[in-house]
Order: structure tokens, then sequence, then C-alpha cells
């Protein structure tokens, strides 16, 4: 109608002019069939329903012009096909494409799969569906069920294909470990690589100072537990040149070959251990594992393994107490022999592998290392030989991989550290006001106390092992406590009541006023007398270690509180008088009684004419 309106022959006749007009008037003033069918409570519009109308204004609207009645009637299977067919940028309808498949309007086809990607990215149902809603759709919307590897028309595995699976079964099901959406989705580009580096990949070239293997492909003969077979004795130059082959049966059964080496691990200085580096290089995807020369060969005990792959070398080094152990080549993927694919022989699939034993890089770890032994670092064993040893002797991971959170608990039990005295919500350690408190969480157990739901966040709902602490609101106004400094990854709460009614007042994992490290910090504004429990601990279960906590306040001193009382005894008395002598000088904190910045006879008056048994605080 518009068209022929701007048409300048049209406009000419100016009678029939008058006579639109008047009727677009009417058409205007007078509702629309659809004005109240298309609402959000009127069902959807890829879906039949017997009321009229569908849920998205847009694709109701556009429906009902072209049948009047799937606003009027009911919303129909016409409807339904309708809104199929026209209803572009709808998540579900067929108009709005391939969720797999960018295109410029907004939503795709699968409703499901659709509001996944758009709930991460709602520009994708705003603007255009690009390669970002694409790579979305990919990793969040399930395909169909896997299909069977190997079946005819699938599709090469060195070809892109709109199904799902390839050709080539071994190639196909090890592709499919690996990304699961290549036999459920499509044989994508990223399938295709995988294929390339996995299945057909580079053919390797052995060194030519290697020592060829005896075994000729396809032949039997180094396998150290099979029947009728033993393993071959690793050369002095410490360099081999193998061949393999792998194969699958018509039952699925893998037929490839698996080496065994025999190599001796010697201590020549005496200290207990050596340190024995694998080196692999090979093209399909496979594995070297050293195991103990014990039948049958458990892979999963394997003290050193390394996983190789497109030609290039690979190592791996642990330090091993000397003896008879084997080297298990296998083609797959660690622990798990198999093919990634079928090679025959006649491809001349290689693989180099070379075994160093060094006295040189394994000295005790508990005599060289320089690290804390009760927290977590990133070397082996501990600067403490005493606290090191039993660790290690307990878990030799302490001392040849990583000195964890377990290795410093360890440790802690071996010296002897005790439980600390506040581990307990019932006995909390007293915090005065500018006190800073070193302590560690190390053999701390986590209180049975659920974490309250808006301080769960990102770290998850359990606390590490945690500690306690109390102020008793000798101040009244804002309470800064803080962790600024400590060397553990914590989480702070901060309760008023008892330990049976906690009542939450604040909570902080991280806080950029703590930077660098951005540790806990809690601001809060307290009455007088009111006494508030400060639990402190790791920020998940497996993070323990040293920390220090501060507590600061610029309010002022309650007026019935017992301010003199330095010890937080009840009492004013010798003790507090050595806390106080003991900071004479200080600025501010412990001991500065009239809070004007400084510790000195001001203060010295004010404990002396408080002296004795302090009053109750207020109820």
């Amino acid at each position: 109608m518009h068209d022929r309106l701007n048409d300048p022959s049209w406009r000419r006749r100016t009678g029939a002019l008058a006579l639109v007009a008047a009727a677009l008037t009417v058409f205007v003033s007078a509702p629309r069939a659809d004005a109240q069918a298309c609402n959000p409570d009127a069902g959807s519009c890829i879906q039949t329903h017997p009321t009229p109308g569908c849920e998205d204004s847009d694709c109701c609207a556009t429906v009902c012009d072209a049948d009047p009645t799937c606003c009027s009637v009911a919303w129909d299977a016409d409807c339904v096909a309708l809104a199929e067919e026209r209803c572009e940028g709808l998540c579900g309808a067929d108009a709005s494409g391939d969720c797999r498949l960018p295109h410029a309007n907004p939503g795709c086809s699968d409703e499901t799969c659709c509001e996944l990607v758009c709930g991460a990215d709602p520009t994708c149902c705003e603007n255009t569906w690009d390669t970002t809603c694409t790579f979305i759709a990919e990793a969040l919307c399930p395909g169909g069920p896997p299909v069977e590897c190997g079946l005819p028309n699938q599709g090469p595995c060195l070809q892109v294909h709109a199904t799902p699976g390839c050709d080539n079964a071994g190639c196909c099901t090890a592709v499919c470990t690996t990304d699961p959406s290549c036999c459920s989705v499509s044989w994508d580009n990223f399938c295709v690589q995988l294929a390339v580096t996995s299945c057909f990949g580079c053919i390797y070239t052995c060194p030519p100072e290697s020592v060829p293997e005896a075994e000729p492909c396809s032949v039997r003969t180094n396998d150290p537990c099979a029947a009728g077979e033993s393993a071959a004795n690793f050369p002095a130059s410490g360099l081999v040149c193998g061949t393999f082959d792998t194969g699958v049966t018509s039952t699925g059964a893998w037929t490839g070959d698996r080496d065994g080496w025999a190599v001796n691990v010697t201590d020549t200085d005496n200290d207990g251990v050596a340190k024995v580096t694998l080196r692999l290089a090979v093209g399909p995807r496979a594995f070297a594992a050293l195991v103990p020369r014990t039948c049958p060969v458990n892979l999963l005990t394997a003290p050193l393994k390394v996983q190789g792959g497109n030609c290039t070398e690979v190592a791996a080094s642990a330090c091993l107490p000397p003896g008879q152990y084997w080297v298990v080549f296998s083609p797959g993927t660690y622990p798990n022999p198999g093919s990634d694919g079928e090679l025959p022989c006649n491809v001349s699939p290689r693989y180099s592998l070379r075994v160093e034993v060094s006295q040189i890089g394994c000295a005790p770890a508990c005599t060289t290392a320089t690290g804390p032994c009760f927290d977590e670092h990133e070397g082996v064993g501990c600067a403490n030989a005493a606290c090191c040893g039993p660790a290690c002797a307990a878990d030799p991971f302490c001392c040849n991989q990583r000195w964890d959170v377990d290795c410093a608990r360890l440790a802690a039990v071996a010296c002897g550290i005790p439980v600390p005295s506040n581990d307990a919500c019932a006995t909390p350690t007293p915090l005065a006001v500018g006190q800073t408190i070193e302590f560690s969480t190390i053999r701390a157990s986590s209180e049975n106390v659920p974490l309250p739901q808006s301080c769960v966040g990102n770290t998850g709902p359990v606390m590490g092992p945690d500690v306690w602490f109390s102020y008793n609101g000798e101040r009244r106004g804002t309470i800064v406590v803080d962790t600024c400094g400590s060397a553990t990854d914590l989480r702070m709460v901060v309760y008023r009541g008892t330990c049976d009614t906690l009542q939450l007042v604040g909570c902080s994992s991280t806080s950029v006023l703590c930077s660098p490290n951005t540790r806990p910090r809690v601001q809060f504004v307290a009455n007088c007398g009111e006494r508030y429990l400060i639990r402190v601990g790791g920020e998940n279960e497996a993070i323990a270690g040293s920390a220090r906590i501060s507590l600061t306040a610029t309010g002022p001193v309650c007026p019935a509180f017992c301010p003199a009382d330095l010890n937080r005894d009840t009492a004013v008395n010798g003790d507090d008088l050595g806390v106080l002598l003991g900071r004479w000088g200080a600025f501010g904190g412990v001991g500065d009684l009239n809070a004007n910045g400084v510790v000195n006879g001001d203060d010295l008056g004010i404990l002396l004419a408080a002296w004795g048994q302090c009053p109750p605080p207020p109820q």
C-alpha cells in the first residue's frame, strides 16, 4: 500500500487518495485481531495450542497477517508452519538458521541451543548469529547420540563434513575420545586437525646415531610379560630407534605392538637416588613409561612416564631409587595402550627413545631445600630436615614433585606444631584495637559451620581449615579487620551472637585495599559492649598456612568499657602494666588509652587509676 501511495501517478488521483486516507484512518483506529492474542502468555509460536496468538509479538503479527485465524481461532499446525518459515530471528524457528553456522539474523533454529547461547552472549539473539555464537553453540549445545565410527558414507577423516563420525573406525574413535562432538554433532575443522595429528600425522625419522630395535615391524618378541617374549636390553648408548604397527581386529580388539626395554638404574654416589630422564619422539600419539620389573606390568604405578606425538621430542624426569626397571613403549594415550589409527608397517612408523641416568640433580631435598616447612611452595622439600624427612618418608611426592599443603601438614605433625588454641568457635583468641596477630592454620581443622549464602561467591561453599578470634566492642563506630600481608589465600566471616546463634555481620575473600595480595578485609559498625566472632580460614578446603590479622578502630572508647585491661583478663593489674611499658613510645595501638597517638605517661596515669577488677560490660 505504501509503495502505491508513493507512486506519482497514484498521487495525482486526488479523489482516490482521499478515499485511501479515510480507509487508513479507519484501519488505524480499529483494534487489530492480534492486539490481544499476541501476548507473553499466549504460548510458543513454534508449538500448536488451542488458544489464538503466540508469545513472541513480532512473530505473532507476521503469522497473523498471513493467516488471521491464527489470532482469532487457534494456533494450529498451519500457524506453526508459517512461524517456522517466516519468523527469522526467533529461537527455534527454521527460518532463523542452523545454530552451528553463522548467519546475518539473530537466533537459530534449535530452541534449546539458541537459549543456551543467548544466555551466555545476549547479542546472539539481538544482532547477528556470528562466528562467536557458533563457537559458543559448539561448546554448550548437546548433539545427538554418538554415532558408530567407520560406517559407510560417513566422509573422510581428513575432510570437513556436516555429519558426525568418519570412515576410518580407529581414527574416528581416537578423535571422538578427545572431542565427543565430532561423533555427535559434525566432523568440523577441529576434528580434521585432530585426525591429522592423532592418526595420520608426521612419519618420524630416527636419528642416525640411534641403535635400531632388533624386533622387526609386525613381529612380537620384546613385550616383557607376553608369552614367549622378553624385554630387550637397552643399549649402552642410551638411544634406540624402534618400529611398530597398529591394527584393530573385526571384533574391535587392538593388535598393535608394545615394546619393552630393560634398564638398570644405578646409584654411584650412594645418596639413595638417581635422576632418570625419558626422551621420546614419535609420529602418532604414543607414550613410554618406566615401571618396576614385575609381571603383570602395572602402568598406573609408573613413577615416570612421557606422552609423545607429532614428531616432537618430549621429556620427563624423576628422582628414583636404584634398581631394575622396564621402559615400556606403546601407541595410545597413557595409561591406555591402543592405536589412534590403523598404521601398517608399510608406512614405516618409528620412534626414538632415549634413557639418561644421572647422579646430579637429585640431592636429598631435606638437606638442600630452602622453602618453609609449614607453608606450601613450588619447590621440593623444606628447610628443616627434622620436619622434612618424616614428611617425605610418608609421601615421596613432597621431595620429588612439589611441597604442597599436605606436605606442610605432615611436617607440622612431625615437628610437634600444636593445634591452634583458637581452632574452635568456643575458644576464640581476643583481638584488641591496634593489635596484629601472626598465626597459622596448618594444623587447624575446619569448623562445621555452613557459610552464609551471600559469602559463597566464586570460591565455593566450604572454607578451609579455620581459626577464630573475638572482639568485645571496646569502641563504638567503624571497625576494620584485615588479613593484609598474609602468605595464605584466605576468606573471613564476622558474626555477632554466640557460637549457637551466629548472625552474619560481614564477610570477604579478597579486597583491593589489601593490594597487592588482595587478602580479605571486613569493615563493620560495632556497638559498645557487643561481642563479635571473627572466623578466618583457607579460601577452599585445600588451603592452609601462615597468616596475620589486624583490627583497627577510630571511634571513641565506650564509657563503661575497661580500656586499661590490655590483656583482656577482666582485671587491671601488673600484667597490663607490663604490656603498656613494653609499648612505651609506640605510635598508637595497644596501650594508647587516651587515643592521642602515642603510648606515654598520660596512658600510665589512666591505667593506674583503673587498677583492680573491671566493671561488668553493659547488658
